[in-house]
């Protein structure tokens, strides 16, 4: 009995020593949209291509900086030493934002030429500058010789390039 009596005065000496309330706050949020943008700072390239009666069904050439060593990688290439350049791309936005990208290219033959790139996607974040470099490169491969050694001259292939928030 003693017991019920003394956690019975305790609670009534709580009540009678202790408050309690409940307060407020106000938060302001303010939204910022930056809108995601690609500016194409270096075109693809290919150094000149060249195909005459050594040339092979397979012979290519890739628009990079330094030309690939083995030599059917860049049989395509007229000068061997002379290489062509990559795409790159300056993608801004909001600063230290995941960006996802993706490359990609229909399958494009001209004149016995076939313009190949692996399409690829990946992620990036920009810097505390809104910005972020991305580059990449592509191939043309000789399909069919006896095409493309009667049809001198330019061709035009395309590429996308796709960028999205995270």
């Amino acid at each position: 009995m003693f017991k019920k009596a003394s956690s019975t005065l305790a609670l009534l000496v709580m009540s009678f020593g202790s408050a309690a309330a409940t307060y407020q706050v106000d938060v302001n949020l303010v939204v910022e949209r930056a809108p995601l943008q690609i500016a194409q700072t270096t075109a693809m390239s290919f150094p000149e291509l060249l195909v005459n009666e050594a040339s092979k069904n397979g012979d290519s050439c890739y628009a990079i900086e330094t030309p690939m060593p083995n030599p059917i990688a860049s049989a395509l290439c007229n000068d061997a030493n002379v290489g062509g350049k990559r795409a790159t791309f300056t993608v801004s936005g909001t600063p230290h934002a995941q960006v996802v990208y993706t490359f990609s290219a229909p399958d494009q033959t001209q004149d016995g030429l076939r313009f190949t790139m692996t399409d690829m996607t990946a992620g990036a974040q920009l810097d505390n500058t809104g910005e972020a470099s991305v580059s990449f490169a592509a191939s043309i491969v000789l399909d069919d010789k006896d095409v493309a050694i009667n049809a001198p001259g330019t061709k035009s292939f395309s590429y996308d390039f796709v960028a999205a928030y995270q």
